[in-house]
């Protein structure tokens, strides 16, 4: 394997890579403009507003996620199509995928409404986020269809290399997020302020305006005429099934690292709890063996009028301290969120090549533009990596003004930020693994990992080692390097190469 970039191939990621930066840098954009908004509410409303995304986003993307991996099936079914020269059957791909992804998302979203509710109490005890997080979470459920369908159109037309259509439609969709976000989150006119909910309400109806660019732009007659997707004779059972069974896999990935995220902060959640008894411990109120007697007696008492005294007010006001953990992993995921897409863009671009050049017969051409990319986003996302080492805490003013919650975060952010080459490689090879088909093998590692990794390692070392915020990091780091060696380890070893889709 030669060490240098190849300058032709290089061009060409680039090329592929450059649009989609840009579509998935905005759509992930909708996510940070929610956090920003949130964040200049009042207190009372912002540090638990902001937990509760933290906990929102990896419920939607369990749910969204895992069918969002339609577009993997179908980017990769649509490429290796278009390599063989068969346009109208790259057409059926996105006809058959579109009716998967239509269904699937109304049946997902109802699941979702119902268990949202359940899914916040298991996760936080922390009343003020359930309060702000479930119906946050149940309005943004109800994006799943035009997410998963606009997720559909952007695999077919990644598959045709045409990567601007939904750089397009992610732009517009940020455009209309931002104006609706203050709209609807601080009121305007007629509109009264519905606070973190207006959050939510803002970023549904951004996905809708999303799907219908998507809509549009495959209305042109350059894609409609060739591939003739919107015709009732494309409709074939045996497709569907080997879009599903080529996405299911790529799906519960996404959904083990999702879990794997909620789990995380489930524990992050455990040391916020912890420092409130921390808090608690010397005060003499609570500690005093009087004041719990008194409680007892006037919780029997049969005049009611005293029943006001019986709750334990000083327990109360320390328990509803802001959970500033939570709320500080919520800004460096977001963070790291941007850095996160930038990198899967590369992976899309080696996706769409490597599964292209499969289809032509060219394996050797496959495998050598998956390591191209590698190099790339290693050398970038490296330099990026530097540039938030030094200064973290520029990056975290941008989404916080509790300086609590940003001195909380700076070290978990230097240290993520200091796995920037691990993390480009490890989500480069992943995507250019789904555009080989090998998404089994993806599936298996993030299952292993999570189930060893991220959630039980963050236990051993935040919790049970009592090294606190720090040891989540850490955990963090094991799962990075773990994850990218996986990943090199399979590419390089090309067992992908016989894979038929």
């Amino acid at each position: 394997m030669p060490i240098g970039i190849d300058k032709t191939r290089a061009k060409t990621i680039s090329v592929l890579a450059a649009p989609i930066v840009i579509a998935m840098f905005t759509q992930t954009f909708i996510n940070v403009v929610d956090t920003v908004f949130v964040g200049k509410l009042d207190p009372t409303y912002s540090i638990p507003g902001q937990a509760a995304l933290g906990f929102s986003l990896p419920i939607l993307w369990s749910i969204g996620g895992f069918l969002a991996a339609i577009g993997i099936g179908t980017q990769a079914m649509t490429a290796r199509r278009l390599g063989a020269k068969k346009p109208k059957e790259a057409g059926a791909v996105l006809t058959n995928s579109l009716i998967v992804a239509a269904f699937s998302s109304v049946i997902f979203t109802w699941l979702g409404w119902m268990i949202i509710p359940y899914l916040f109490r298991f996760l936080t005890s922390n009343e003020s986020v359930v309060a702000l997080g479930v119906p946050y979470a149940r309005f943004r459920i109800l994006g799943i269809l035009p997410m998963v369908m606009t997720t559909s159109y952007k695999g077919f037309f990644d598959g045709l290399g045409s990567t601007r259509v939904h750089m397009y439609a992610a732009i517009a969709m940020n455009l209309a997020n931002i104006v609706l976000n203050y709209v609807f989150i601080f009121g305007a006119g007629p509109i009264p302020a519905y606070y973190v909910t207006g959050a939510a309400i803002a970023s549904v109806i951004s996905v809708f305006v999303g799907l219908g660019v998507m809509i549009i732009w495959s209305l042109r007659g350059k894609y409609r005429k060739p591939h003739r997707y919107y015709q009732p004779k494309n409709i074939r059972w045996a497709q569907m099934l080997e879009i599903i069974k080529l996405s299911v896999p790529s799906g519960a990935a996404q959904l083990f690292v999702m879990v794997g995220v909620l789990m995380f902060l489930k524990i992050i959640g455990i040391l916020d709890e912890r420092a409130v008894l921390a808090a608690l411990e010397p005060s003499p109120l609570h500690a005093s063996g009087s004041w719990t007697q008194m409680q007892t007696g006037l919780r029997s008492l049969s005049d009611h009028s005293g029943l006001m005294f019986t709750m334990d007010w000083h327990y109360l006001v320390m328990s509803s301290r802001p959970p500033i953990f939570t709320t500080a992993a919520k800004l460096i995921i977001d963070l790291l969120s941007i850095g996160f897409v930038m990198c899967i863009a590369f992976g899309t671009a080696a996706a769409t090549l490597v599964s292209r050049s499969m289809g032509e017969g060219k394996n050797d051409l496959a495998e050598a533009y998956g390591w191209d990319a590698v190099r790339i986003g290693c050398t970038f996302f490296g330099i990026v990596g530097v540039i938030v080492v030094l200064n973290p805490v520029f990056f975290l003013d941008l989404l916080s003004d509790d300086s609590a919650v940003i001195n909380a975060a700076v070290p978990g952010l230097r240290i993520m930020a200091g796995l920037e080459v691990f993390i480009a490689m490890a989500l480069i090879l992943t995507q250019a693994l789904f555009g080989a088909g090998n998404t089994k093998f993806v599936m298996w590692v993030e299952l292993i990992l999570h189930m060893l990794c991220l959630a039980p390692l963050t236990w051993v070392f935040g919790v049970h080692l009592n090294l606190g915020f720090l040891g989540v990091w850490l955990s963090a780091t094991v799962y990075v390097t773990a994850l990218a060696s996986a990943m090199a380890w399979k590419f390089w070893e090309g067992s992908w190469k016989g894979i038929k889709v």
